[in-house]
Parts: C-alpha cells; sequence; structure tokens
C-alpha cells in the first residue's frame, strides 16, 4: 500500500476524523461537529450521490439488506426508484433468484428486450400460469420461430372460466399494430397514443418479435426522475450469492438475468475460503461488481482487495437481530470499525457499506462521516410494505416479522429447504416489529436527517461531508443531555 502500514495509516484517519485510537467508539459515543456554514436550508441539498465501485453509482447511499425477512424483488424497485439498491437475499432457490432479479429489471422498463412469450397453442389455463409468474398482466403469443401471432390481456379472458380453452379462441390475433427497431422513443410514444394501446411490440424487418415497449414503463420513468438505471434503461438491482453453493454457477446465471451487482455474504469474509472464491468470480466475470463481506478489521479490508473485492461490507454484530457480539465475544464497535475499514479501502481505490447498527438519521449521518459509501438497512425497512411477509394485528398495533439470518428460526427453515444440514449455535434472534407504512417514508425521515446534518457542516454533497466532517468524543452525560426530556 505505497510502503505505508496498516496501522500508521489507521492513526492518520483516526487523528483526522477526531477519533482516539483506543478505545473503540460507536454511534452514540460521538457527535459531529457543525461549521460555520453558507447553507440557507437543508432542502437545498440536492445531490446524495455516492459509488458502489468504480463505474456504478447511487443516488442516495442506502441499499438494503440481503435478509429473507427485508429484500426480494418488490423491495428491490421500491429502492432502486428512490435512488438506492436492494440485494435480493441468499436463501431463496437459485431460479427463484433469477426469477426476482428479472422482475425487477421488467418493473418500470420502457424497453424490453426480451418479453415473456408463450406459444399460440397453449391452453388459457397455462397462459394465466405464466402471467401469474412473472407479475404481468399481457402476454404476447408467438410461433416457433418467433413471429408474432397475438397478444392477451386479462380482458380478454375476464369472464372465461375454462381454462382448457386454447388461448388462440380469445386472444387478439394479428394484425397488432407494431413498429420497426429503428423507431424512436418519441415516434413510439405518438403511435401508442395515436392507436390508444399499452403494448407496442417490436419487430425486425422479417416481422420476427425483438422487443416490446410498455406505455406503463415509460410513464415510470417519468415518475422516478431519481431512480437508478443500468443503461438500458432498467432499474438496478443486487444479488446475493451463496458460498455453500456453486457460487460460479450462480453468478454466471444471475449477472446473464440482469443483476447489477454481486454480494458474496458470509458471517467471516476475512477466511481463505472466501478470498479463494473472490479470486475465482472476478477471474471468470471480470467486469462484475462484486460485495464482499462481512468484515470489521482494516487487515481483513486489504485481504479482500487484494482478491479482487470491489466494495467491502463493514459490520460484524451491530445488526438488530445478531447476537454475534454476545454469544461469540467477537466484533467491533460499529463507528470504529467503518473509520479504521475505510482508511485502508480509501488507500486502495475500494469502496465501503457500513451494514448494521442504522437506527435514525444521525447513525446514517456519523456512518458516512466516518468514511462509508453506503449503509445497509436492516431492521427499519423489516417493517415496510414492501418487505417480504404478511402485515398482522396484534392488540392495537400492526407488525411484521423479522429475524436474523442467523436465528434458530431461520436455520430450521434452511434445513427444510435442504440448504443447511444441522442447526449451528444461534447468533441471530427472531421476533416481530411495528409497521412502518411505506419504505419512502422510513428513507425520507433518514434522508431529511442526513441533510440537515450536512447543513450544519456545510456541506453540499456527500463527498464534502465526508472530507469536512469531524467527531468529537462525548461522555454518557453529553448524550444524556442531547435526549429530549418531554
Amino acid at each position: 500500500m505505497k510502503n505505508k502500514s496498516i496501522a500508521a495509516l489507521m492513526r492518520s484517519y483516526l487523528k483526522l476524523k477526531g477519533l482516539p485510537l483506543r478505545p473503540a467508539l460507536s454511534f452514540d459515543d460521538v457527535q459531529i461537529i457543525n461549521n460555520i456554514s453558507d447553507i440557507n436550508s437543508r432542502s437545498d441539498i440536492k445531490n446524495l450521490r455516492t459509488r458502489l465501485a468504480r463505474n456504478f453509482f447511487l443516488n442516495i447511499p442506502i441499499v438494503s439488506a440481503n435478509m429473507d425477512t427485508v429484500t426480494d424483488a418488490r423491495m428491490a424497485i421500491a429502492l432502486a426508484r428512490l435512488g438506492g439498491l436492494g440485494f435480493i437475499h441468499q436463501f431463496f432457490p437459485l431460479e427463484e433468484r433469477i426469477r426476482q432479479v428479472m422482475e425487477v429489471k421488467r418493473a418500470d422498463n420502457a424497453l424490453i428486450e426480451r418479453p415473456v412469450c408463450i406459444g399460440h397453442w397453449e391452453t388459457l389455463g397455462k397462459t394465466k400460469e405464466v402471467m401469474k409468474k412473472y407479475g404481468i398482466s399481457s402476454i404476447l403469443l408467438t410461433d416457433d420461430h418467433n413471429y408474432l401471432y397475438g397478444i392477451i390481456t386479462s380482458r380478454d379472458y375476464r369472464f372465461k372460466d375454462d381454462d382448457s380453452l386454447p388461448v388462440e379462441k380469445v386472444m387478439t390475433k394479428m394484425p397488432l399494430i407494431t413498429a420497426y427497431v429503428t423507431i424512436s422513443r418519441k415516434e413510439a410514444e405518438n403511435l401508442m397514443e395515436k392507436h390508444k394501446i399499452e403494448k407496442l411490440p417490436i419487430i425486425d424487418h422479417d416481422g420476427r418479435l425483438v422487443a416490446l415497449i410498455s406505455a406503463k414503463g415509460i410513464l415510470k420513468e417519468k415518475e422516478f426522475p431519481n431512480a437508478v438505471r443500468d443503461k438500458k434503461g432498467r432499474l438496478v438491482v443486487g444479488a446475493a450469492l451463496r458460498l455453500n453453493a456453486d457460487y460460479m454457477k450462480e453468478a454466471e446465471k444471475l449477472l446473464a438475468a440482469g443483476a447489477d451487482v454481486l454480494l458474496l455474504d458470509t458471517a467471516r469474509a476475512g477466511s481463505t475460503r472466501v478470498g479463494e472464491a473472490v479470486k475465482n468470480i472476478k477471474v471468470k466475470f471480470k467486469d462484475a461488481i462484486l460485495v464482499v463481506g462481512n468484515i470489521d478489521t482494516p487487515e481483513e479490508v486489504e485481504f479482500l482487495a487484494e482478491a479482487g473485492a470491489d466494495c467491502v461490507k463493514i459490520g460484524i454484530g451491530p445488526g438488530a437481530a445478531c447476537k454475534t457480539q454476545e454469544e461469540t465475544g467477537v466484533g467491533l464497535p460499529q463507528l470504529y470499525a467503518i473509520a479504521t475499514c475505510v482508511a485502508i479501502a480509501k488507500e486502495l481505490g475500494i469502496y465501503a457499506i457500513a451494514d448494521g447498527g442504522i437506527r435514525n438519521g444521525a447513525c446514517l449521518s456519523k456512518a458516512l462521516v466516518a468514511g462509508a459509501d453506503a449503509v445497509m438497512i436492516g431492521s427499519l425497512f423489516a417493517g415496510t410494505e414492501e418487505s417480504p411477509g404478511i402485515t398482522f394485528r396484534k392488540g392495537n398495533q400492526l407488525w411484521k416479522h423479522y429475524r436474523g439470518s442467523a436465528s434458530l428460526e431461520h436455520q430450521l427453515d434452511r434445513i427444510k429447504s435442504g440448504s443447511l444440514d444441522e442447526v449451528r449455535n444461534p447468533e441471530g434472534e427472531s421476533g416481530v416489529i411495528p409497521y412502518a407504512g411505506s419504505v419512502h417514508s422510513v428513507i425520507e425521515g433518514l434522508l431529511g436527517g442526513l441533510r440537515s446534518s450536512m447543513s450544519y457542516v456545510g456541506a453540499r454533497d456527500l463527498e464534502e461531508y465526508w472530507k469536512s466532517g469531524k467527531f468529537m468524543w462525548r461522555t454518557n452525560a453529553g448524550k444524556e443531555e442531547g435526549k429530549p426530556r418531554i
């Protein structure tokens, strides 16, 4: 590392941030020092852009945890629309993870390059089954050579009860309103408006189906201007790999499905086994963006960076459903872990996600001042409308289930599914969490606190916020003084 030792870099960085080398501190132990600021209002702060790799940016510094009670396609869609990123969790079977990734990629997408199709000879029942699987209300029908044969929508069969009917008897047959691949977006919009159609099949000059333009997708693009999209205009999505499975096959399949970021997630990412896996993935998929976690020491950052990781995930045990620190005695306070790991990550040109311990806007702000490029959130999102699972009422309160990935309940479910051989000593908890409404409202609350903090520091973007932001160690009395007392 340019002839600089890890210890020297740590000391220099902690001194720069106003943090002591010892003891290790966490969020409640410090406050951010305010500066003279020319920012009139937090609403003046518009730019919250950050990056997770050299060529991959987010519009807000928030990602959702790859937990089975936090992130599936619905959460990932919501996060990407708001400017963040969701990680489809690794506890789905591979085929389901692929389907979930593809669902995110189809959402809000004006131009669908690989539209879901079905043979025109199929039954109405089969057609309904495919439409339900992919969450769509219409489907194109083709022949064996991909020539467009017709389209069927829910309006065509809403009063049909016989699922054995050939779909040809209820579909809208050719000729349909179509367009060639050379059509521009504006021309497509005008054509769809003229004919009052929701879907515009795109064909080549031989008449074969090659794509589909969706009116819903066009409107969604306009509705969510802060959304993070790939080069083809699709929402971005991350997907987690299972270290104990054929992770090379999983990486290949998930990338082919459209995953923008891969996450190799395990409790001990500082192991040689993980290092070998990182090397293998980056050798075969050199352009893939790979996040690896979890770790909490600068030595692990150097180890994973040398293996090829683009981004590291920091945090051993600070999560609301995690009891690793309690069970093992391992795990550093999160703020100290972030700062010391980032000191090395920035030197090596890789990026960092702070995972765990984010309870409010103050924790988010402190994690970013410490140097994290983004934070990963679990418990705050688990109670939202968009998280997996049902909302239920207990007494006068609405609740949702939330559990750690190392909880006994989760391990038992994994044994049933065949992804785990035996129960290990649980290092996580399971329980319920209050219903929190939409994830949009939770994120707006977090970002409101962040923007306010940035205005105190005098920073108009996150790079300036990190450079200008410094901490002051505070006592327990100082912490109590800062709490409301009414």
